[in-house]
């Protein structure tokens, strides 16, 4: 039997939505861990509840609209955790790669990283 694409897609909606949220500023608690008076603008980005995945705000009630913001908000902060986790895991993993390389290994990686970085560097400015 074979799912309707809304079935298909919406999980990796809302995974791709939290994505976003989580990666742009940890959601609205972000600012508070700075004090002092914020700009307007960051304060209305406060306010916000949260979004809808795709296509949602055409079939949803306001019931339904604050269940899922509910949802999102309590499952935020476990994927932020995760997310640390695996970019701590990432790190380490890296480090321990890196040490595997003998010092002329390392010197040579970190001359090709600068030589494309050169390059990427040198397209952009052509490209303006």
């Amino acid at each position: 039997m074979k799912r309707s694409v809304a079935v298909r897609v919406m999980p990796w909606t809302i995974l791709a939505f939290l994505s976003v949220v989580l990666l742009n500023g940890q959601g609205p608690a972000t600012g508070q861990e700075k004090g002092g008076a914020e700009p307007p603008a960051v304060e209305k980005a406060k306010e916000s509840r949260g979004r809808l995945p795709s296509y949602y705000r055409r079939v949803v009630d306001e019931k339904q609209r604050e269940a899922i913001y509910a949802i999102q908000k309590e499952y935020a902060p476990k994927i932020a955790a995760l997310k640390a986790q695996l970019e701590t895991l990432t790190n380490e993993r890296d480090a321990k790669v890196v040490a595997v390389l003998t010092p002329e290994q390392r010197k040579e990686i970190d001359d090709l990283k600068a030589a494309a970085k050169a390059e990427r560097e040198k397209k952009k400015a052509a490209a303006k």
